[in-house]
This record gives structure tokens, C-alpha cells and sequence, in this order.
């Protein structure tokens, strides 16, 4: 992919969070919405587009960063970052997130929203490491001091393609 397409993608990407971001859909209680989706129906699309983007807080700013996605158990999407990356502090302090992923047709785009957790098990650092090929390069052990793996929790996932948007919990 050339620069620029990445660049003008990501660009889309922080547009459409910060647009469902203020427009309240990510923040709708479960309680209004009775349908229920399981991540393992997306897994497909968190795969085949890897590279995605992670809305977070920053103090009172709300931020956007490029995120890898690793790989997906139950309702956890996996990632990994380092303990020396703003971001680390930054999900430690406000660990409600929003990820966005999505094909360069934007059909569908696909935004995980849910509670930011990290874990020590060597076993899920290994599959993490296993499974995302920038944090093989940039890590390439799990006994680098700087490796920090987590997930998100995911408690609402949203479809936005040209058929509308749709909002699901997580089941």
C-alpha cells in the first residue's frame, strides 16, 4: 500500500470514530439495544485488515493512534503495545476504547468498542506475538521487558457499510 492510500485511510478512520464517537453511538446502554452479536462472526475482517485504528483518551482529549490486531478469543480482540508508548500510560488511566478496522472499499467498516485489559500469561503474549507480524519485528520475544499485550473486552461491535449501521452487544 502506498503512503499516501495509507495515510488518506487512516485520515477516514479517525473521521468516522470521532463522528460515531460524538454522535453517541458507541455509548448506547445495552439495555435499549436487544440484538447480540459474537465477535467470532468478524473475526474474517479483524484478520484479513490488521492494521486499524484505537480511539483512546488522553486526559481530556480524546486521541487516535495505528494499532495492530493480533488475534480474537471469545469477545477479547487481542493487541500489543510497548510500556515506554504514551498510549500504554494512556489505557492504563482510561482503558474504555474503541477500534475500527475496514477494507479499502470501506465495506464493511468494523468498530469494537468495549474495556481495555492487559495480561501476563506467556502463553497469550506468545499467540500475540505469533499472530501480529509488526510486533514479531519490533519485539521479537516475549521476554522483552517493553511488551505489553491486552485486549479489549468488547462489549458493542458496529457495522457500517452501505446496507446502514448496525449495533450490537457483545455475546
Amino acid at each position: 500500500m502506498k503512503k499516501k492510500d495509507f495515510i488518506q485511510r487512516s485520515i477516514a478512520a479517525c473521521l468516522f470514530i470521532f463522528g460515531f464517537l460524538f454522535m453517541g453511538c458507541a455509548s448506547r446502554p445495552a439495555s435499549r439495544n436487544p440484538y447480540t452479536r459474537s465477535l467470532s462472526e468478524y473475526i474474517g475482517i479483524l484478520e484479513a485488515h490488521r492494521n486499524g485504528v484505537l480511539a483512546n483518551r488522553d486526559g481530556e482529549r480524546l486521541r487516535t493512534q495505528l494499532m495492530t490486531f493480533s488475534f480474537a478469543e471469545d469477545n477479547r480482540a487481542y493487541f500489543c503495545t510497548t510500556s515506554d508508548n504514551p498510549v500504554y500510560g494512556q489505557l492504563v488511566a482510561y482503558p474504555n476504547v474503541s477500534y475500527c478496522t475496514f477494507p479499502a472499499s470501506y465495506e464493511p467498516v468494523l468498530s469494537l468498542s468495549g474495556r481495555v485489559v492487559f495480561v501476563e500469561d506467556r502463553g497469550i503474549k506468545q499467540r500475540a506475538l505469533e499472530t501480529n507480524n509488526y510486533a514479531m519485528r519490533n519485539f521479537r520475544s516475549i521476554e522483552n521487558p517493553l511488551l505489553r499485550v491486552f485486549y479489549i473486552d468488547v462489549e458493542f461491535i458496529e457495522i457500517y457499510s452501505s446496507e446502514g449501521t448496525f449495533i450490537y452487544n457483545a455475546k
